[in-house]
């Protein structure tokens, strides 16, 4: 079971855009998570801030910080 646990949590701390686990992870305002660089590169190679898990489509580019909270969770797993 904690094995079953253990895979979920990784899911949950893995980025969509690079499929590796979260650099400088940050959250989009509709609530997804993704490494600061891969939202930034998406963004730059996209005509439209959308958000590549939900569509949204955000009017303008949203400013994006490090979730510290994320971050040193994914810290604490990895390391």
């Amino acid at each position: 079971m904690s094995a079953a646990i253990n895979l979920q949590f990784e899911d949950q701390i893995m980025c969509s855009i690079c499929l590796n686990v979260f650099t400088d992870p940050v959250s989009t305002p509709c609530g997804h998570n993704f490494c600061k660089n891969c939202i930034s590169q998406h963004w730059k190679t996209n005509r439209r801030y959308t958000c590549p898990i939900c569509n949204k489509v955000f009017k303008r580019r949203p400013e994006l910080d490090i979730n510290t909270l994320f971050s040193e969770m994914v810290a604490h797993y990895v390391g």
